[in-house]
């Protein structure tokens, strides 16, 4: 299975055009857990039993790691059945791990000017030029990646717009790049609220210097910023500032998704993410108020004041 493993990431994971960041995932999830796990079967020992049991073990840790893992045995055994070393897939008699239902939660109005508020007055926070990177995310619903990737060229600020096309990612062999495509693989352009379109027109009137790359947000040395670091940075403002202690660079997105439902529904907020499926922003990124709609009035005439001459 080790072999199998090793010989399915050369032939059908280095070479193809999948997201670097997927191919990252495919990798980590060979070495630290197939072949760790299951490596030293021989392909025909994988029988179903045993690798529902696999899947089962690690589902116990964490169904999303389970299903990716089910993911890349499906692949697997598609190698080994197309090279005659297997007549059947057996992970197609295993279904995925339901993944449990969380409730979305998402920053109010006043969360938001609270946490910018906190944000502005962080030393460290503004070293990392941190506010001007949430203030994009949550004007645009942009991933982390999306908002270090973006370029001076994707913005027009007189029309007040910014055009999404690509995410930093790092390469197992280039190192850290800009992905000239979004993990929705088509480019989105949006418009951008006038305050943050005057900020970012601010910052290039200042002629801060964006590298061979023309980043909005380089680092001192011009290249790309690390996604691992901004998190690491945005962790250490938690730290601090303990009453975001919930808020992930997630939650911006989820709040983005979440007044965009609110204001102009599903389908406006599913655009402005660049889900393709308005579903996965209904699930997964719209917080559901505890009073969804006012019904009052509407059903007022079924409790009114009973009318006794009436037949």
């Amino acid at each position: 299975m080790a072999d199998l493993a090793a010989f399915w990431l050369k032939t059908e994971v280095e070479g193809s055009d999948l997201a670097a960041n997927t191919k990252k995932r495919y990798t980590d999830i060979v070495t630290k857990r197939i072949t760790p796990g299951i490596g030293g079967l021989l392909v025909r020992e994988a029988t179903v039993a045993r690798m529902a049991a696999y899947i089962s073990t690690v589902a116990a840790e964490s169904a999303s790691t389970a299903n990716l893992c089910r993911s890349v045995l499906v692949g697997m055994f598609n190698v080994a059945v197309r090279h005659d070393a297997r007549a059947a897939n057996p992970m197609r008699e295993i279904a995925a791990i339901p993944a449990p239902v969380t409730e979305v939660r998402a920053l109010t109005q006043a969360d938001v000017l609270a946490l910018r508020r906190d944000l502005a007055g962080d030393k460290q926070a503004n070293r990392a030029d941190l506010p001007a990177v949430v203030d994009v995310m949550l004007a645009t619903g942009c991933r982390v990646g999306e908002a270090l990737a973006l370029r001076w060229q994707d913005l027009d600020l007189d029309a007040k717009t910014v055009r999404i096309t690509g995410t930093i990612v790092r390469d197992q062999k280039l190192g850290l790049v800009r992905q000239d495509k979004t993990k929705g693989r088509k480019p989105r352009t949006l418009r951008l609220p006038g305050a943050v379109a005057a900020r970012l027109l601010e910052r290039s009137v200042d002629g801060l210097p964006g590298g061979p790359l023309d980043l909005v947000f380089p680092t001192a040395n011009l290249t790309p910023r690390e996604v691992s670091t901004v998190m690491k940075q945005w962790r250490d403002f938690r730290g601090r500032h303990p009453r975001w202690a919930w808020v992930t660079t997630h939650v911006f997105r989820k709040s983005v998704a979440t007044a965009i439902e609110h204001a102009d529904g599903v389908d406006a907020a599913a655009k402005v993410l660049g889900h393709s499926s308005p579903r996965t922003t209904a699930k997964h990124y719209v917080e559901v108020p505890d009073l969804s709609h006012d019904a009052s009035e509407a059903l007022a005439a079924f409790v009114g004041p009973l009318d006794e001459s009436a037949g």
